[in-house]
């Protein structure tokens, strides 16, 4: 990470965080990869658009279509997470996954069908878990 990417980050230190824990809409900026029947596929830039709490709906959101296992005739992705069973944290294991250092966390949701994992900038996993339960997992 540059020094340029920490001053950034220390900017903006709690943001997310605060707008994920007031229950409103909200866009959240990631990396994401999902699992294909080809198994994982790369890192790619992504966002979350999260709707209010208690019944907004989660979507992500992609320009790169081919890197999450689409065909190239679809530009963009834009999809709901759909029959999630759970969501959870998973620590960086790798470097090919510390964008923003090996210290920090990966948001993984889960469900029968594939497996997606969201990184964020640190201390925001945490608060972006807990809503993508609150939305995805009611029951729960």
């Amino acid at each position: 990470m540059s020094l340029r990417d920490r001053l950034r980050n220390r900017k903006n230190d709690g943001v997310l965080r605060a707008k994920l824990s007031q229950g409103g809409p909200v866009r959240v900026p990631c990396r994401l990869r999902r699992t294909s029947a080809r198994g994982w596929g790369p890192w790619t830039e992504a966002a979350l658009q999260l709707g209010a709490v208690p019944d907004g709906e989660a979507r992500w959101l992609t320009d790169d279509a081919v890197a999450v296992g689409f065909s190239s005739t679809n530009p963009t992705v834009d999809l709901p997470f759909e029959e999630v069973s759970d969501v959870y944290l998973r620590t960086v294991r790798f470097r090919t996954e510390a964008f923003w250092g090996m210290e920090n966390d990966i948001v993984v949701v889960a469900s029968e069908r594939g497996t997606i994992e969201v990184a964020v900038t640190p201390g925001d996993a945490e608060a972006l878990a807990a809503r993508l339960a609150e939305l995805l997992l009611p029951d729960a």
